[in-house]
Formats: C-alpha cells, structure tokens, sequence
C-alpha cells in the first residue's frame, strides 16, 4: 500500500553515534598515550636506577632492589666496614663493639651463633656477615627474604674491596674513597719507616696450650707483611682451630730464633697470657727472644678479632713495639 513519503528536505538526519559524540579527537589521544607512556618508562627508570647489583667477597652476585635503611651486622669486620664506610646498623652481633655507637644497638647472638629470630626481629633490609667464617651462614638467612652480602679483611685488598662493595650498596662512595686512601697512606707512612731485616714469629694457644703460629695468609701476617717484618713462620704448613695459623711444635721453636716473638692471647681477663705462659713451655722457654724477654701481648681485638678497616691501627702498632724494642 502505497504511502506518503517525505520529500527530501524534510527527511529526518541521521543522528551522530554516542561514540562519535563523545570521543576526543585523535590528536588528544595520541598525547595521553604518549604522557602515559612516558610516566610509564620514568617510573621503571627510577625503580631500576635504585636497584643495585654486585658481587661480594665470597663472589656471589646479589641483587639489592631498594636502598637499605635497616642493615644488621654478625661480625665485628662486617660491622666496622659498613660504619667506615658511612653506613650505621640496627643490629650487631655481641663482638661488635666499634665504633662506640654500636654499643647502644640491639644484639643478635654471637659471631659464631647469631639467632635468626633476633636477626628477623629487627626486620632487616640487608645483613652483612664475614666471609671466612660466616660462608656458611648464608642459607639459612636467605630464608628470611633479605639479601646477603659478605664482607672480608684477609689483606688490605679486601678491605679496599669490602668497603668500595658497602659503598655502592649505601652510595657513600665519597666516604669509602677517603677511607681506604686515608689507610693505605697511613700504611704507607709506616711501612717507610719500618726497620729492615727483622724476623717474627705470631703465636696463639688452644685450651689445651697447644700453640700455633700466624702464617702470611693469617690477619696478624699480613700487618707483619706490610711492615717488611720476615715471618719465620709464613710458609708453615698445618692444621689450626684459627684461620690462618698452623701448629709450632716444641721441636720447632728449639730451632728458631726470631728477634721477637708477638702472643695473642683470644681469652678475656683474668685467663693467664701467652706472653706469660711461654717462659715455661719447653722447647718455648729455650727460644733466645723469650730468655731475652723480646715477647710481646698483642691486642686481640686488634690483631685477631676486629679484622678491616683498623688494619692501618694494627700496622702503626706493631711497628711502634719493634722500633722501640
């Protein structure tokens, strides 16, 4: 059935889309996506730039996502070389007791056993433990999800080392810098004004008064090494309950003549010293430097259990006693 069509300039206009009413023009679009974008990549640059990857001195890659603000130290080398390298801790284990504002920081067990629960108490972002006696600490604090770094002062290499490794973790690299160029000159200083030809002999005694003597790659061997001194005992080959040191029989020290002979002596006041108990240990008594009386206590801590940063104490030290020997 035909019907009544409308003439073309009364016909009804189509209407415009919902979409077509309300979209941006395609220039506002393609600037939002690129603004988008860009605070997109800023943010992944800024998140990545404060992430930080080393390799510490057991030569373990660790990644550090965030610049740590709540680092615990489980040795007195580990807890020495964050503070000389601009750090501070939240935590230490019982041995660490330098610099002196340490004192004041909660403690999580011993060097030899700290508690993970304490450690975890504390709610660490970074731990930082001792390379050659901590290695196997590793693990087990892993499990806790905080990175671990360790540290070392075998020589003054590691030393350099460990605080340049704390310094990019921190950025204090300024503060590293100007402590391992203030050591090293320090050493230097000494080691010009070392005496020449001057031989030594480092020993250290178990409970039982077996004594042992520090080789080069012992703490106590490398302060005599920077000086020059000559280590009779250097090459000594041995097993010992201390890094570093093999066993120094009676038949041996009959046979040596050292023009000092330096003692450690591990435990605490009043337990007796090795300087005092060598005069009467035979084969020891015999020694020419110990009926001359050239034997001399060493500072534990100093020469034994603070190894890093206070090597260049120890060097200046050792070559105050032998020049004024």
């Amino acid at each position: 059935m035909p019907g009544i069509q409308a003439s073309s300039a009364h016909q009804r206009r189509p209407k415009a889309s919902r979409r077509g009413r309300f979209a941006a023009p395609a220039s506002v679009v393609v600037l939002l996506f690129i603004l988008v974008l860009t605070a997109s990549l800023a943010f992944v640059s800024c998140s990545s730039s404060s992430a930080v990857a080393v390799t510490d001195l057991l030569d373990r890659a660790v990644q550090i996502d965030e610049p740590p603000v709540r680092i615990v130290t489980l040795h007195p080398t580990a807890t020495e070389t964050l503070y000389r390298a601009g750090g501070v801790a939240v935590g230490r284990d019982t041995s660490s007791q330098y610099p002196e504002e340490v004192l004041d920081l909660p403690t999580v067990g011993s060097a030899y056993s700290p508690s993970l629960e304490k450690v975890a108490e504390l709610a660490p972002d970074l731990v930082i433990i001792e390379a050659l006696t901590q290695a196997s600490f590793v693990d087990q604090l892993e499990q806790l999800g905080v990175p671990v770094i360790a540290v070392r002062a075998a020589s003054l290499d590691d030393v350099s080392k460990s605080l340049t490794l704390v310094a990019k973790i921190i950025d204090t690299k300024k503060t590293a810098d100007q402590a391992i160029a203030e050591i090293q000159d320090r050493i230097d200083t000494a080691s010009a004004n070392a005496p020449e030809g001057k031989s030594i002999l480092i020993f250290i005694a178990d409970a039982d008064q077996n004594i042992y003597a520090a080789r080069a790659d012992s703490y106590p061997g490398t302060v005599a090494a920077l000086l020059g001194l000559d280590n009779l005992a250097a090459d000594l080959q041995g097993a010992s309950p201390y890094t570093g040191f093999a066993q120094f029989t009676p038949e041996m020290a009959l046979q040596s003549t050292p023009d000092v002979v330096f003692t450690i002596t591990p435990a605490p006041l009043p337990a007796p010293r090795l300087s005092q108990l060598l005069p009467m240990i035979p084969g020891f008594k015999e020694m020419p430097a110990v009926k001359e009386g050239l034997v001399v206590e060493l500072d534990p801590v100093l020469f034994l259990q603070a190894q890093g940063p206070r090597m260049a104490d120890a060097v200046e030290e050792l070559l105050d006693i032998v020049n004024n020997l």
